[in-house]
């Protein structure tokens, strides 16, 4: 089973300075992305100091007697500390945090550990399906059936949200895994993306543009053509059952 993945970030048409955050394990089999909130430079803090704690903590050996869903939520508990620590030390930064994602492959499956509003999605056989579950006010009045699915779109307070790193002293992460197919292609996501390209869409780039690098570019694209409201991140992930050699990078597990 190999991989191929392709990230990039840009600061959109509205912001001056890029508080996303992303990372692209080359050896780890892992990858991050990070939304940062707070204002001025308090966001882009938060979401820099929770990816490099996360990435280097899964990056370390671990006890292969640990579960895997273990090592994720000590991965996100130990950032959570480090944003509340620097809260402690800095009043200035009140109202710092950030949304993580974060896609890991381990023993032939893949894991997803979320918090916030950043999504995850996976297209498989041509359909794709939001595996993440936004951590916002608006979600929380859809699953409670008080408003409809179209109703999400436009709602007043889509960007309220409700878990993020640095708001408590423990954070809750939601932990999914599952195992990976032929030709699975993972995207993790801000809502900068999201926020502009609604999921047929998404689909219709991901079908049209297979490789990670391409569907990427054109993602960014499309969110910028739209508005580009919001800094985007995007990292595609694509996994295929062949030889070595098909792509410009390869992992193993």
């Amino acid at each position: 089973m190999r991989y191929s993945a392709f990230g990039k970030t840009h600061v959109g048409k509205v912001r001056d300075h890029n508080e996303d955050s992303y990372y692209v394990s080359e050896n780890g089999g892992f990858f991050i992305v990070s939304d940062g909130m707070g204002g001025l430079a308090s966001g882009e803090v938060a979401s820099q100091l929770t990816r490099d704690v996360i990435s280097e903590f899964l990056g370390e050996p671990h006890d292969p007697a640990v579960p895997y869903e273990k090592i994720l939520r000590d991965a996100f508990s130990r950032a959570n500390h480090r944003v509340r620590r620097m809260l402690e030390e800095k009043p200035t930064s009140k109202g710092m945090g950030c949304t993580c994602v974060v896609l890991a492959f381990h023993d032939n499956d893949f894991y997803i550990a979320y918090v916030g509003d950043s999504r995850i999605y996976l297209y498989r056989n041509n359909v794709l399906k939001q595996i993440s579950r936004d951590h916002s006010y608006v979600e929380e009045l859809f699953l409670r059936g008080l408003i409809t699915a179209e109703e999400k779109v436009d709602h007043p307070y889509k960007s309220s949200i409700t878990r993020y790193i640095g708001l408590a002293d423990n954070v809750e992460v939601d932990i999914t895994s599952g195992p990976v197919a032929n030709n699975d292609v993972f995207i993790l996501c801000s809502d900068g993306l999201t926020g502009e390209v609604n999921d047929a869409v998404i689909a219709e780039i991901l079908k049209a543009n297979p490789e990670p690098g391409d569907c990427v570019e054109q993602l960014v694209q499309k969110a910028l053509d739209n508005g580009g409201g919001d800094n985007i991140s995007i990292i595609a992930v694509k996994v295929e059952k062949k030889k070595p050699g098909f792509f410009r990078k390869l992992f193993n597990w």
